[in-house]
């Protein structure tokens, strides 16, 4: 843990001095420094100025080893939050977005959008592509389920906790987050196109792994953002360290 800290420093340390005024675009190599981790302890941090919002990630899924990007950012607007994974040609690969509160703990996951945010429901209005993925609130009621009963419309509500630290991941869609137990946090499978909440006996797990259903496609990937800011320095250690303080002493308990 202490050299994921030291790593988590020095890396944020880089992308403060890279980072211009009002840019609010992230880049998981150019910012970034590097391959962003698979959970909330070793997630790579857009950090920046708190009065700038975020509203572009781009990256890269190198190859079927790199099963997921994880990335720390502040949701500074609940209500109107959403984000996904733009175009088809922004996304080379067909996507899955899964969504992480400050302890880690599953929230939400999308795999192919639903059909009603295509376009006009999201910023900026350049759409979502085939196959690529939307979490957010603008859709309709019956397109939030819960993974216990996917085949139910409307057995979820959308909410977010409130303002705050939570944790973006986006992956191919045969990558799965998994517990330490090694168990799917969300329903994976069909219906492929609502936004999921995560099974009730699972919603108070950590992410702790991912697994495969089967071989893992790369390519490049955008993730657009609205609603969420750039996280703060030095502040950005404090909180995210208190997260981790959280997810250390659930597993101790766990033990």
């Amino acid at each position: 843990m202490l050299r994921h800290t030291q790593l988590w420093l020095s890396s944020i340390a880089v992308a403060a001095l890279m980072a211009s005024a009002g840019a609010n675009t992230w880049d998981e190599t150019a910012n970034g420094g590097g391959d962003a981790g698979l959970t909330a302890g070793t997630a790579q941090i857009v950090a920046g100025n708190p009065n700038d919002p975020v509203t572009r990630i781009t990256g890269r899924i190198a190859d079927a080893n790199d099963l997921a990007d994880v990335f720390a950012i502040i949701i500074s607007d609940p209500a109107n939050f959403h984000a996904h994974t733009g175009t088809t040609t922004e996304t080379t690969f067909d996507s899955k977005l899964t969504l992480y509160d400050s302890l880690g703990r599953p929230l939400w996951f999308n795999d192919d959008r639903p059909s009603d945010v295509a376009g006009a429901a999201v910023s900026p209005p350049n759409g979502v592509g085939s196959l690529r993925s939307y979490i957010g609130g603008a859709s309709a009621p019956g397109n939030y389920r819960s993974s216990d009963t996917p085949t139910t419309a409307g057995s979820a509500t959308w909410g977010l906790p409130g303002a705050g630290i939570y944790y973006l991941a986006i992956s191919h869609w045969r990558a799965e987050p998994r517990n330490a137990a090694n168990q799917n946090l969300f329903h994976e499978g069909s219906p492929f196109d609502p936004i999921y909440a995560p099974f009730a006996a699972r919603a108070g797990d950590s992410l702790a792994q991912w697994g495969t259903s089967g071989t893992i496609s790369a390519g490049a990937y955008t993730i657009y953002l609205r609603g969420a800011n750039f996280v703060p320095e030095p502040a950005s250690m404090v909180a995210l360290g208190a997260g981790l303080a959280g997810l250390l002493g659930l597993r101790r308990r766990k033990k």
